[in-house]
């Protein structure tokens, strides 16, 4: 594990989750039903049948302690929708549960001392309590879907990934375009497990295509503050002479007014769904063409929404994204 450490601080500015989302970790999910009381019954039976471990969570700048499977809960419920197929929503739990045991086998990160994870997508997972906002997220469906998610937490209590008997770093995102891209590709450190694989099913994605327009004063003041050695002389036709594309189909490098700068930079100043991404530039603008919604790393959320339509299992989708790896109790993790 002490391998891919590195990863850990590297994914600090982009995670999960996603995007610019979340969401990236990433399509926080909204429903205008009515409201309707939740199923405190349901609750319990997650806290009872947990894993027996506590993290730390800093919620709204505030650590506060809680059993393992109910951040768990809190994690699924904030970063997919719940309507997705059960198995989905296995897997989804099982990555949250991993991340977590990653973050608490790491250590504490700079960014919040006291606790081992946090509520900003950027930094760790979406999480919301789920308990106290399922009323107000889905109304009158509150305790179908409710049930649905701590089903998905119950049924795989204490299942983690692990890589060499050791937690992965189980990054996820929304929607990644036809195949995964790998860790080398976005954030420059190869991650045995974090590799390109098949990912179809995105397109069902709300945001799977996009646009971001920008006039050619908007995208020079940007650049300025980014990129501020880039030479935008002339027209936007003209700024982009060269790119590099990953397996996956993502902007590893482009050139931009004579600086090489890479996509994942590209994607964070001018707040891109993807790295995946065309272009459409004339005198006066430029236009980015993006393809899935997220880093594209690991687990593709709609990806295993897919899946689960065509019958795979959560253990199938799960190492179908996270390769060579095998899914066991956390009791049997090390952290050497």
């Amino acid at each position: 594990m002490r391998k891919v450490i590195l990863l850990g601080v590297v994914l600090t500015g982009f995670i999960y989750a996603l995007p610019f989302v979340s969401g990236e970790m990433e399509i926080p999910y909204q429903d205008a039903m009515a409201q309707d009381s939740r199923s405190d019954d349901a609750e319990s039976t997650v806290t009872a049948q947990g894993s027996g471990t506590s993290i730390m969570v800093q919620i709204d700048g505030t650590p506060q302690q809680m059993e393992l499977e109910d951040y768990v809960a809190g994690v699924v419920a904030a970063e997919v929708p719940p309507t997705f197929p059960p198995e989905a929503l296995k897997a989804q739990a099982v990555a949250a549960r991993t991340y977590a045991a990653y973050k608490l086998a790491s250590g504490r990160p700079e960014a919040h001392r006291e606790a081992d994870v946090c509520d900003d997508y950027h930094h760790c997972a979406a999480y919301i309590d789920l308990a106290a906002e399922a009323s107000g997220r889905w109304g009158n469906g509150a305790e179908t879907y409710q049930n649905a998610i701590l089903e998905a937490v119950r049924s795989t209590a204490g299942e983690i990934v692990l890589y060499e008997d050791k937690p992965i770093i189980a990054v996820f995102s929304a929607a990644a375009a036809e195949k995964t891209e790998s860790s080398a590709d976005v954030w420059g450190n190869d991650v045995p497990y974090l590799q390109t694989v098949d990912s179809p099913g995105g397109e069902a994605c709300p945001k799977y295509k996009g646009e971001a327009h920008f006039t050619a004063e908007e995208f020079r003041a940007i650049m300025a503050k980014a990129l501020p050695a880039a030479k935008l002389d002339g027209t936007p036709d003209t700024w982009f002479t060269a790119s590099e594309r990953s397996a996956a189909g993502g902007i590893k490098t482009a050139t931009v007014g004579g600086v090489k700068v890479s996509g994942t930079d590209l994607r964070q100043a001018f707040g891109l769904n993807s790295t995946n991404f065309t272009l459409r530039a004339d005198k006066d603008s430029i236009t980015f063409l993006t393809t899935g919604y997220g880093h594209g790393v690991g687990l593709s959320q709609y990806g295993a929404k897919y899946m689960a339509e065509q019958g795979k299992t959560y253990q199938e989708i799960l190492t179908h994204y996270y390769t060579g790896t095998s899914i066991k109790p956390l009791s049997s993790a090390t952290n050497s």
